[in-house]
């Protein structure tokens, strides 16, 4: 017990110290809008490999948050580092940039209270802001006007839940998270002309860092059902409150140079204070397995982001949705000669449409994933060790209409451990 806490702790440090310290470099046009690019994976790296599906697949040996009602199933304490990274081309009519990324996917730590209760901790993101866009125009038949957008930040999310057995096969669980997080934005203006020396080495920036936190609530549930020795189906839904999130702007006007040096931040400052309407969604899901080593599911997400309403009080996005297939096998658990026949592979499917609207047409996402967990070490009664990856590939946008394309290449890895906690070992 001595030695898995301190792992735990060990891996805690590090993970907090890499949150803190790692920098997103990618470029994600149209986090530009809302609060930023959504994280749809509310669960961890198994549900990631199957396209984030999991809403009703039940696991004892990972922490799956994407249902609290699925908590009740991680019977002994399970702690869990993950990290994601991603790689995108983007793509417009006319050029194309290859950027990458890296972050903490999540956080996570689950004890079974009692034998009807388990709670669990996580931290991970909820919106990422990292966006670069530049426009030139002809000002004068000498004279290009450039205005460059620039954004960074973001929302994350602690989570605290909870799954309850109420009786055989049904469960139910409820979490609450704080939302918290900055968000900077820049629009800088620039003119480029020959004739006015000095001119084109100067930029006016008009800069707003925005304060955002909050409580964001879910409830849900979970059924499973043996029909046979063999077939179980479980069917499983999430409902996510609306929330308001209190904001607080600060906003400034500079003139800087071309190197980003403060040549006067005397313009323009000011100060206000507002709140943004995160609207309600809803995930439903149904999952057939054997009891054993294989398991498909299939989600539904929905989200009213018409009802969205910014720090004006404008509404800028638009509904979505986000339909999911995976699937998870492992041909033998038990297997002691084959390591590799006690590895489970995943594989997944996604499309939907995201709530960014541009130029009079819905942004759509589609992709496919795989994934796998490898056993680690030599698992014990008392310890099993995971390490837990997924890859997946999709595209989002177009290049017509004067709209962004972009192909990324995701992947995420991690290691969970289980440990029984309170038991007293007869041999050390």
């Amino acid at each position: 017990m001595y030695k898995t806490l301190r792992a735990l702790v060990c891996a805690a440090v590090l993970c907090f110290s890499y949150g803190a310290q790692a920098q997103n470099i990618a470029n994600t046009p149209y986090s530009r809008y809302g609060l930023g690019e959504y994280n749809y994976n509310t669960g961890n790296i198994r549900n990631a490999g199957m396209a984030n599906a999991g809403i009703s697949a039940a696991n004892s040996y990972q922490i799956n948050t994407a249902n609290p009602a699925l908590l009740y199933y991680n019977n002994t304490t399970a702690f869990e580092i993950g990290i994601t990274g991603e790689l995108k081309k983007l793509e417009s009519a006319t050029q194309s940039q290859t950027d990458g990324n890296a972050n903490l996917a999540a956080l996570s730590l689950s004890v079974p209270v009692s034998k009807r209760w388990t709670s669990a901790l996580s931290l991970r993101p909820y919106t990422n802001v990292q966006y670069e866009v530049v426009s030139t125009s002809e000002l004068t038949p000498t004279a290009d006007l450039t205005k460059r957008f620039k954004g960074e930040g973001g929302i994350t999310e602690l989570y605290f839940g909870h799954g309850i057995r109420i009786t055989s096969g049904l469960t139910i669980g409820a979490s609450a998270s704080y939302l918290f997080g900055n968000i900077l934005s820049e629009e800088s203006t620039s003119i480029t002309d020959p004739d006015l020396s000095g001119l084109e080495n100067q930029e006016v920036v008009y800069s707003e860092k925005t304060k955002y936190n909050d409580l964001l609530f879910r409830a849900g549930a979970n059924y499973r059902h043996q029909f046979s020795d063999k077939l179980f189906i479980s069917g499983g839904a999430v409902y996510s409150f609306k929330a308001t999130l209190d904001a607080e702007r600060s906003a400034s006007n500079e003139r800087r140079t071309n190197t980003g040096s403060v040549i006067d931040n005397n313009l323009y400052a000011d100060s206000a204070n507002s709140s943004v309407d995160i609207p309600s969604s809803f995930s439903a899901g149904i999952s057939v397995d054997n009891g054993s080593n294989l398991t498909f599911a299939a989600d539904l997400y929905t989200q009213k982001w018409s009802g969205f309403r910014n720090f004006n009080g404008e509404q800028e996005l638009v509904d979505s949705y986000r339909a999911s297939v995976g699937a998870e096998y492992t041909p033998d658990p038990n297997s002691v000669g084959n390591y590799f026949e006690r590895v489970t592979y995943r594989a997944g499917l996604y499309y939907g449409n995201s709530p960014y609207e541009v130029n009079n047409e819905q942004i759509k996402d589609k992709g496919f994933t795989v994934g796998a967990t490898m056993p680690l070490g030599r698992s014990t009664v008392y310890d099993l060790y995971q390490l837990n990856t997924s890859l997946g590939y999709g595209s989002r946008g177009t290049t017509d209409n004067g709209l962004i394309k972009e192909n990324y290449l995701q992947f995420n890895i991690g290691v969970t451990i289980n440990s029984r906690w309170f038991i007293k070992r007869r041999l050390e």
